[in-house]
């Protein structure tokens, strides 16, 4: 089923249930609101999703799927887009992550390229391009249990597809500044481990971690 007919087959109320459900796993108070309020801001989002226009379906399916985390090797509900393109690097080559345009080294593969990764992320794409494109679902979950996780993810950068493309943006501008400093040589570098990779920090950031601190301290 598409997203749109799966919006119309679940039974919503046990969705935002589920969705609440897991908001409460929250660490900070305020971020584990009361099943009401799930209801009134879901309830929302489901009316947006459902008025889109229809469309041809996105060139990657939905994908709802178990992970593993791989700090603390738990499994967790893992929501993407699955790359029906992915091509397997040859055997033997090693990962880089090099810029566009750039020649890739003898003896390892891009690994940036669209057509090396089997998932994607899903929360910035735009909700009218996905609104008709089919769900995968690998787990024996619940279609309101897969819904809810769906939804739970497409929302993560905002409860409008308007505010979504303005968190997109802002993020774009947020790189677009990081690269122009570090080609300015605004930044500074940590130390770093035999063997571990470079770690720089451009100065916007360094500043916004001293303006939190300091309004930590006042506070």
């Amino acid at each position: 089923m598409t997203l749109r007919e799966t919006l119309k087959a679940a039974n919503l109320p046990e969705v935002y249930r589920l969705i609440n459900e897991k908001d409460q796993q929250n660490v900070v108070e305020r971020d584990r609101p009361p099943l009401s309020t799930t209801v009134g801001a879901y309830t929302h989002v489901v009316e947006e999703l459902l008025s889109k226009p229809k469309t041809k379906a996105y060139k990657m399916s939905w994908l709802v799927k178990e992970s593993i985390d791989p700090f603390d090797k738990q499994v967790y509900p893992d929501v993407c887009f699955l790359n029906h393109s992915y091509v397997a690097p040859k055997k033997g080559l090693k990962p880089w992550g090099g810029t566009r345009g750039k020649k890739i080294p003898k003896g390892y593969y891009n690994c940036n390229a669209e057509k090396h990764n089997k998932t994607f992320a899903c929360g910035f794409t735009p909700w009218s391009e996905v609104i008709d494109t089919p769900i995968i679902i690998e787990v024996k979950f619940s279609l309101e249990k897969a819904l809810a996780e769906l939804l739970w993810e497409l929302t993560f950068y905002g409860w409008t597809e308007k505010r979504v493309s303005q968190k997109v943006k802002e993020i774009e501008d947020s790189i677009a500044q990081t690269k122009k400093e570090i080609k300015e040589g605004k930044y500074v570098t940590l130390p770093r481990k035999k063997g571990g990779y470079k770690i720089v920090i451009p100065d916007s950031v360094t500043k916004q971690i001293i303006d939190a601190s300091v309004k930590k301290k006042k506070s």
